[in-house]
């Protein structure tokens, strides 16, 4: 697809230039799509600096689109070779993987949460719990991870089809049977990290908060299971 852009913008820029455009502005667009469409094609970064470069007037090579440009090489590649090794890795390791990710995912969830705790109160700034955190890495790490990747392989071989009645049984399943279990493993991994946990009061937690937490995350998490599994 990046070729056959290539080809429309080259025969699109082989085109007589209409009267109302000057020369110099066909020149900018030119030194544009050049520069585009050498990023495109996963040039080295020094290629396409010196590409950049070479095209600009003295005026031009301080301006901030120039800057904006140049510091788009510097982030794009990176970004796209990241992307590049991750998918291997979901192919090659997806448990591994999709562990891990759940793992970070957690715990940066659960540090931001904190953060907009402590940015709320009124009183004393506590600090970041630390224990908290690995607890719910620990949590997405290896109990989430594993079980999604589960429950979602068991979903697809029950129902492969993309369709919408399938789609939404597995979106009503997952919220029906996964995440109410998952949850009631968080409430045990939250009150083990407090040093609060004890059998009798964790199901009174799951008698008493399960309901709430389910019926609130419905509206939301129903709709993203939906499109998770399109």
């Amino acid at each position: 697809s990046v070729w056959a852009a290539d080809a429309f913008c080259s025969s699109s820029l082989a085109k007589p230039t209409p009267k109302v455009m000057r020369k110099p502005a066909a020149a900018a667009a030119t030194r544009r799509y050049s520069s585009s469409l050498l990023a495109l094609r996963g040039g080295e970064q020094d290629e396409i600096v010196d590409d950049i470069v070479s095209q600009c007037s003295e005026e031009e090579k301080i301006s901030p689109t120039t800057f904006g440009k140049l510091a788009s090489v510097a982030i794009v590649p990176p970004l796209s070779s990241f992307a590049s090794f991750y998918a291997l890795q979901l192919r090659t390791r997806p448990i591994r993987t999709k562990s891990v990710t759940a793992g970070v995912i957690f715990g940066m969830s659960d540090y931001f949460a904190q953060t907009i705790e402590r940015n709320k109160s009124d009183g004393e700034k506590k600090a970041i719990v630390q224990s908290r955190i690995l607890t719910t890495f620990l949590v997405g790490l290896l109990i989430f991870g594993p079980a999604a990747n589960w429950w979602y392989s068991t979903m697809f071989k029950l129902w492969p089809s993309t369709a919408f009645v399938p789609t939404l049984i597995k979106a009503f399943l997952g919220q029906l049977l996964f995440g109410p279990a998952f949850t009631t493993i968080f409430f045990a991994a939250g009150m083990i990290q407090s040093k609060s946990f004890s059998f009798t009061g964790w199901i009174n937690k799951i008698k008493n908060d399960l309901p709430k937490v389910a019926a609130s995350g419905a509206g939301f998490w129903m709709p993203i299971s939906f499109v998770s599994y399109k």
